[in-house]
């Protein structure tokens, strides 16, 4: 019997509640901060699990885990899922009205409808909640009845009422706008005249009494202008015993933190960040140890196979030699020019060195690629980013079953061969994807901003490789932050970076800067594009700085980026080439 690919990657939207709670790790990813009351900004490109986050701290993911481990607290704070990316909030019959302020209150009205509609589907899955709102059906449908015309009959129930009245609202608003010279809905719902007062209702039920509302905002980058107002002044809500918003956004298309009044949402006041793509990927950083928990628990729910990430993508054995013997050449060069007196300077060097001259002599020619291999390099090549390590792991997976005998008895492992063979295929794809051009994928870039953008590319790896080949003392940076932004060019140079994000061709991290000690952009270009070219996703705890106007050349003129070789504490150039 054929087994199924473990390493799916299919959008967290289109997995089922079961195989979500199957997948979703909660270490090393700080999403137990969406329990609190605190508004959240969740920021991350795709595939870093915003989607996934925000669905496993919905009610209804919440409750149907509740059904297998006990939650008494479950109703405390109940997670109301709203995707942004639905034809509800795309409608553009606000781009007819002259005037902001009615175009933010139709954009108000839209939201409260999606979210008093998920609050009543959430609420309505607790089995008692029917009964529990029994006492108050008539009181209540009697006191929103006067106010918002809802239709009462005889035993109707307060929670099946509501939603049959959003229903109708929805249509009632779409038939005005389609039919009225003046599509403004006057009828409209906000946060104070309905969702408010609706949650101070739910509250007086005593099974809700301490409920706290979570509204959990996915793909908030694709709100209209208005939108986002309406959803920042929200945010700036100072009560927080009822409500709280859990914001998810790409970092290229943050959305701005303005108010309706034309005030700002700040940072540490109004809500926390979560930055969801981790700065470092080695397999101990807590990316690498997410990393490990997804990959084992895949195995083990899909494939009931117990095994550590190592041993199922083991690392080749030339590979593992390879840098034994070049840690042992940098530990005798260290020793050399510093003695046996220091030996921190000695670790030091090893970790600069060892693996440099090991790319080094394979980078002399394509032919003679490293055999990239085992888990520590996926993690490496992911970039960070959960749908970057599972991507090359369903084709290894794939290429093994395809190559497997009848009759099929499972895989136990990926051998190194198939390893390098798909991440070589996949790094090819990577650069045939931007050869292909970017304005066939993205919106808004034109055929000469995809040219540019390949150059671009193109000429930052060449730089890596000119410095893994000669410079003396980072020989293994593959990060890069820009200096001199003053330059004239720089608006147009961020536009194509941009782009490559929006493209996940490249990714951002804040750092501090070298110079003044500063919050500082540095930049990653997606580490699936180094292999093909010899390069070492591994990389170091270094980054380039690189003059605007170089970066720019290099995009619109196809210039190499100049660099000096550095001489800061490193081996004469004459030291290396003895060893071996």
């Amino acid at each position: 019997m054929m087994s199924r690919n473990p390493f799916e990657f299919e959008a967290a939207n289109n997995l089922t509640t079961r195989e979500l709670l199957d997948y979703y790790i909660e270490d090393f990813n700080y999403s137990r901060f969406l329990d609190s009351k605190r508004n959240i900004f969740l920021l991350g490109e795709r595939g870093s699990g915003k989607t996934m986050t925000l669905l496993y701290h919905s009610f209804k993911v919440k409750y149907q885990d509740s059904r297998r481990n006990d939650a008494s607290d479950l109703l405390d704070n109940v997670g109301v899922h709203i995707p942004c990316n639905t034809p509800l909030f795309h409608k553009k019959e606000y781009l007819l009205l002259d005037d902001d302020h009615k175009a933010q209150i139709i954009a108000e009205h839209y939201f409260v409808i999606a979210i008093v509609n998920e609050i009543i589907l959430s609420l309505s899955l607790v089995g008692d909640a029917k009964e529990a709102f029994k006492p108050f059906d008539k009181e209540f449908l009697e006191e929103i009845g006067y106010i918002f015309n809802i239709p009462s009959r005889s035993n109707s129930n307060f929670l099946d009422s509501v939603r049959k009245w959003i229903g109708k609202i929805v249509f009632n608003t779409q038939k005005h706008i389609n039919q009225a010279e003046n599509i403004f809905y006057e009828e409209a719902l906000s946060l104070g005249s309905f969702l408010l007062p609706l949650i101070k209702m739910i509250k007086q039920v005593p099974l809700f009494s301490s409920t706290h509302f979570s509204f959990l905002m996915d793909d908030a980058h694709d709100l209209n202008i208005h939108q986002i107002k309406v959803l920042n002044s929200w945010i700036a809500y100072r009560d927080h015993s009822d409500f709280s918003v859990k914001l998810a956004t790409t970092k290229v298309n943050k959305p701005i933190q303005i108010t309706t009044t034309g005030g700002s949402i700040l940072e540490g006041h109004d809500f926390t960040i979560i930055d969801l793509e981790k700065p470092y990927f080695n397999k101990d950083s807590d990316f690498g140890k997410l990393a490990r928990q997804i990959i084992k628990k895949r195995l083990l729910k899909i494939n009931n196979l117990d095994i550590e990430p190592e041993d199922f993508f083991p690392t080749s054995k030339e590979f593992e030699a390879a840098l034994e013997k070049y840690k042992e050449i940098a530990r005798i060069e260290a020793v050399s020019i510093y003695g046996h007196s220091d030996p921190k300077k000695i670790t030091d060097h090893v970790y600069k060195y060892s693996r440099a001259y090991y790319f080094r002599e394979r980078a002399k020619s394509k032919a003679n690629l490293v055999p990239y291999s085992g888990f520590s390099m996926l993690v490496d090549l992911s970039t960070g980013i959960i749908r970057n390590l599972l991507d090359p792991c369903y084709y290894m997976y794939d290429a093994v079953v395809s190559e497997a005998s009848e009759p099929f008895e499972g895989i136990h492992f990926v051998p190194p061969h198939t390893q390098r063979e798909v991440i070589l295929n996949r790094s090819n794809a990577l650069w045939k994807r931007l050869e292909n051009g970017l304005e066939k994928e993205i919106e808004g870039c034109s055929e000469e901003q995809g040219k540019m953008i390949l150059q671009l590319i193109d000429n930052i790896v060449s730089l890596f490789r000119e410095r893994l080949l000669h410079h003396k003392s980072e020989p293994r940076a593959i990060m890069f932050s820009i200096s001199e932004v003053n330059d004239a060019s720089f608006v147009k140079l961020i536009e194509l970076l941009r782009i490559a994000q929006m493209s996940q061709l490249l990714y951002t991290r804040t750092g501090v800067s070298k110079d003044d000690g500063k919050k500082d952009t540095y930049y990653i270009l997606n580490r699936m594009f180094l292999p093909t070219r010899g390069l070492d996703p591994n990389g170091q705890h270094a980054r380039v700085s690189i003059k605007s106007k170089d970066l720019w050349n290099a995009a619109k003129d196809n210039k190499s980026i100049p660099y000096s070789k550095g001489n800061d504490n490193s081996p004469e150039e004459s030291v290396q080439p003895k060893l071996f």
